[in-house]
């Protein structure tokens, strides 16, 4: 029975499955295949395959068919979903190939796991099922909150995950206990855990247990309709987790392009799966869309907490180089924050507070300025002082942040009122034994009025911009301002550097975190991790007088292309390479 459009797309959503292209479920099975051969085990024995969340059989159906290419007859296909309706599905399909002795069962893989570690999967016929040889699989991509408090913290804690965590980090660890040692996995995730800090644990989980073999960031090639950004593992299970992986891994990247310069050199590719099997690196364009791809060796540094690197050799070599002429890192000089989270925008965010009437128009004095992600723009803001203000609930009182007492302001109370069962609603809130009507995050009051670097979260281009009018800056936003030792001389080096074209692929290569359509993520774990030459040295003075004059002086168009690429040769000539 197949699905419907619409009914897919409903199940998509309820349960995170997102069914995986028949070519894509091909590169997969060839690649364990061709790693099962070299193993030399692929004519000896019966070969288990499992795929715990099989949808309608498609990778069992693809490990299949590549097995058989390859002379393989001997695989037993096992399969388990907690959608009965996909089970039937996958079973007619099997049958529909010939296929009639795979082991199929409904039910949630992760209940047939014992959470402290003891394997005692499948129920009923299947109780006796041993460690699988091989694991194929592209588990759905759900977070924990949706499985309820006590099962994400048990969740949590077997796999020692901080942070958000999506369900397949839970299916990770359920494969790699029912896969035998030295046993194969290919998987589909998020790529979110090869560079962001809440990946950490799973960083540690994967190097810790296997021998990594090769890991595909498949990036913003839409290949599913989820907005995740996937990668595919494949990994060969350790016999003995406390032997470190001498033996470099792979990687295969690729992300659309969207740089004209590049493409104008695109070479041509009849189809995406095929650009995916071939080990080319380049520019290529397929059906009119170009796509940057890159091969080389995974970096796994020593620490878990450092992002893994997909370089080249000569990438790796030139971040190498700018790391060992730098000087310090931004985080070294300088702290770099989040803006404000006030978790109900809508009441406390407004360019139209002037319309309220009297009785419910907050004072002048509790209403801020607000910088946000459609104020940035490289080195001025496009407004200085916004006319967007925020209702700003907090103050410094002899040095300690604490809630401002708005009987003090009552038209701004009367105002909150009108919110207040929106306000209260937030639960959190309440039960961290906050008043109803706090912003959640909302930094230090302090700080406001010191100058300080802007930049938003997401963007396809640096736009760092100076800021000095004393806004208070949004939760899509990330703001620098330097420690309490260092001049605010450091932010217009800081600025400089952040804004040129070396630091951009110096962020591209390092924290490899592109979204779709090119846009990055300008998070704090990656900016502060800028490297910076020595302030005191006489090309970042020369940087810092450039950027004071794009700041203050706002030359023209023309005058600004000047002294941007002024910047571009500065910067290489303070790090020791060559101008890009």
């Amino acid at each position: 029975m197949e699905l419907t459009i619409e009914e897919m797309l409903i199940k998509q959503k309820e349960t995170g499955a997102h069914y995986t292209p028949t070519d894509l479920g091909d590169i997969i099975a060839k690649r364990l295949i061709n790693e099962l051969k070299k193993s030399g085990i692929s004519g000896t024995k019966k070969i288990r395959g499992l795929d715990p969340s099989c949808g309608d059989g498609e990778l069992l159906l693809s490990l299949n068919r590549i097995a058989k290419f390859n002379n393989i007859d001997n695989i037993e296909l096992i399969g388990i979903d907690e959608d009965k309706e996909a089970i039937k599905e996958a079973d007619f399909r099997l049958n529909e190939m010939g296929i009639n002795d795979a082991k199929l069962t409904a039910g949630d893989f992760l209940d047939m796991v014992d959470l402290e570690g003891n394997l005692s999967l499948f129920d009923d016929d299947l109780s006796k099922i041993e460690p699988v040889d091989l694991i194929i699989a592209n588990p759905p991509y759900v977070r924990t909150q949706v499985l309820g408090a006590d099962r994400a913290q048990k969740l949590a804690k077997l796999f020692n995950l901080k942070g958000r965590v999506d369900l397949y980090h839970a299916f990770l660890v359920a494969m790699t206990l029912q896969l035998k040692p030295g046993g194969l996995i290919g998987v589909i995730t998020s790529n979110k855990y090869l560079a962001n800090s809440s990946g950490e644990s799973i960083r540690q989980f994967l190097a810790e247990n296997y021998d990594i073999i090769e890991i595909m960031d498949l990036g913003d090639t839409k290949l599913f309709s989820a907005a995740v950004l996937p990668a595919i593992f494949f990994g060969r299970k350790k016999v003995n987790k406390g032997i470190r992986q001498t033996a470099p891994a792979n990687f295969y990247k690729i992300y659309e392009e969207t740089d004209p310069s590049k493409t104008e050199v695109s070479i041509k590719f009849e189809t995406l799966f095929g650009l995916l099997e071939s080990s080319n690196t380049g520019v290529f364009n397929v059906d009119e869309k170009f796509y940057s791809v890159s091969c080389g060796k995974l970096i796994v540094p020593d620490s878990f907490k450092e992002p893994w690197v997909m370089a080249t050799d000569e990438e790796y070599n030139w971040i190498t180089n700018i790391n060992n002429n730098s000087y310090c890192t931004i985080q070294d000089l300088c702290d770099v924050k989040v803006g404000i989270k006030t978790t109900a925008d809508k009441v406390f965010i407004k360019s139209t507070w002037e319309e309220l009437p009297d009785e419910i128009k907050p004072e002048v004095e509790v209403l801020k300025p607000l910088i946000s992600t459609d104020h940035a723009s490289k080195w001025r803001p496009l407004e200085r002082i916004p006319n967007q203000k925020i209702l700003y609930t907090h103050e410094n009182v002899n040095g300690k942040k604490k809630a401002i007492d708005f009987t003090q302001y009552p038209h701004a109370l009367a105002y909150l009122e009108t919110h207040r069962e929106t306000l209260e609603g937030r639960k959190y809130v309440i039960k961290a034994k906050r008043n109803w009507y706090e912003i959640w995050v909302p930094q230090n009051p302090d700080h406001w009025a010191l100058p300080k670097i802007v930049f938003p979260d997401i963007s396809p281009e640096p736009k760092f911009f100076y800021e000095d009018e004393g806004c208070c800056i949004d939760g899509n936003c990330y703001w620098i301002i330097p420690k309490e030792e260092n001049n605010n001389d450091i932010l217009f080096l800081i600025l400089g550097i952040s804004n040129t074209k070396y630091m951009t692929n110096y962020h591209d290569i390092a924290f490899n975190n592109k979204l779709y359509a090119g846009r990055r993520r300008y998070l704090t774990q990656y900016v502060s991790k800028y490297p910076l030459p020595n302030p005191e040295a006489n090309y970042s003075q020369e940087i810092i007088d450039l950027v004071r004059e794009l700041v203050f002086q706002n030359p023209n168009d023309e005058r600004k292309i000047e002294i941007e690429n002024q910047i571009e040769n500065l910067t290489a000539l303070a790090f020791g390479v060559e101008r890009l």
